[in-house]
């Protein structure tokens, strides 16, 4: 699997990054993070075990649609 750079910022400062980026104030350098989390608890959370089992089955098999995952992994789609 690709290593990714995650950051943790307070949602304030990742709205004003956002919008920075957006507006054209900022162009972020080629290492910063593109993924944000408003705190380490909250990032764990997301990347839980179950949720990284799912990951590894999506980077291995490549299903093309949700259906074929969830066929794959036999959990339902959420809504």
């Amino acid at each position: 699997m690709k290593r990714i750079n995650i950051g943790i910022l307070p949602q304030s400062e990742i709205r004003k990054r956002t919008l920075a980026i957006a507006n054209g104030e900022y162009k972020p350098a080629a290492h910063e993070p593109k993924i944000w989390f408003t705190s380490m608890e909250s990032l764990s959370k997301v990347l839980n075990d179950d949720n990284r089992a799912l990951l590894r089955v999506i980077a291995d098999m490549a299903p093309p649609s949700i259906a074929a995952l969830s066929k794959v992994t036999g959990q339902r789609p959420s809504r």
